[in-house]
């Protein structure tokens, strides 16, 4: 099968992906410090999803004691029609111990609401309902056996209009999403296609400075599947040399050193 890190490959320039498959790793450094951004804002996800479990705990136990209190209320109120005031105190003193303990927990709830909200903001992490997530590298391997495909999204979010997946690049922002994590991105809009039966109306590629919508539509699609067959080509052939004229992309590669075929 193809993964969809090949297809970012290939799709950058063939030849990478041909030093790739013949065990040319990428520097060292480029590498290093990609896979400890992730690692980072894997823990910083972690940690959002925590908190947001806490939130929701605390929400969900305070109207529970707020329920308890209207009940202990309304008790008082019935002692006191029936001039019971023996009990009075003990269900006065109980609705207040209730109201005390949901404002804490409205409290609680405010502060990780926050808590959250800021670590979301200052990661970068696309807010959201998570559903699955490979930032700290345990995330599910999806297959797509017609198209001879597999790979992990970065993470994927539940939404209204179905599930999307995002791709993180650690990269200078461009104006507009690179061909080759578009490509990397249909890759998973794909293979979510395939896992829920559902075409997914979009994808997301989260830059330092800016998030791209990158439809899934026809062109897409076609792109995509026209990049495996040439992939597919390439390994049956085993030739795949350098397919553009781009010395700036030859610069930014992270196996330019190890390429004879570099233009800089």
């Amino acid at each position: 099968m193809t993964s969809a890190g090949e297809v970012e490959q290939f799709a950058y320039c063939a030849h990478n992906w041909w030093l790739a498959r013949h065990g040319v790793d990428p520097h060292a450094k480029d590498s290093q410090l990609g896979m400890e951004a992730h690692r980072e804002l894997g823990a910083a996800q972690a940690q959002i999803e925590d908190e947001k479990r806490e939130y929701r705990r605390a929400l969900v136990w305070f109207f529970r004691l707020v329920a308890f209190a209207c009940s202990a209320t309304v008790l008082t109120l019935e002692v006191v029609y029936l001039r019971s005031f023996s009990h009075i105190v003990l269900l006065v003193t109980a609705t207040g111990i209730l109201v005390a303990g949901a404002a804490s927990l409205l409290l609680l709830a405010i502060i990780n609401e926050r808590r959250y909200k800021q670590r979301q903001g200052a990661s970068g992490i696309i807010p959201g309902r998570l559903a699955a997530s490979d930032l700290g590298g345990t995330g599910p391997l999806l297959h797509d056996p017609e198209w001879n495909l597999h790979g992990r999204p970065d993470y994927v979010l539940e939404t209204k209009s179905g599930f999307v997946p995002v791709e993180v690049k650690n990269a200078r922002t461009p104006q507009r999403p690179h061909a080759n994590h578009r490509l990397q991105l249909a890759c998973y809009l794909r293979l979510i296609e395939v896992k829920t039966g559902k075409p997914p109306e979009y994808g997301l590629l989260n830059y330092p400075e800016g998030v791209f919508r990158v439809a899934w539509d026809d062109a897409l699609r076609t792109e995509l599947k026209g990049t495996l067959d040439r992939i597919g080509a390439a390994r049956a052939s085993g030739i795949a040399d350098r397919d553009h004229q781009h010395a700036g992309r030859c610069i930014g590669c992270a196996r330019r050193e190890d390429c004879k075929q570099r233009l800089a």
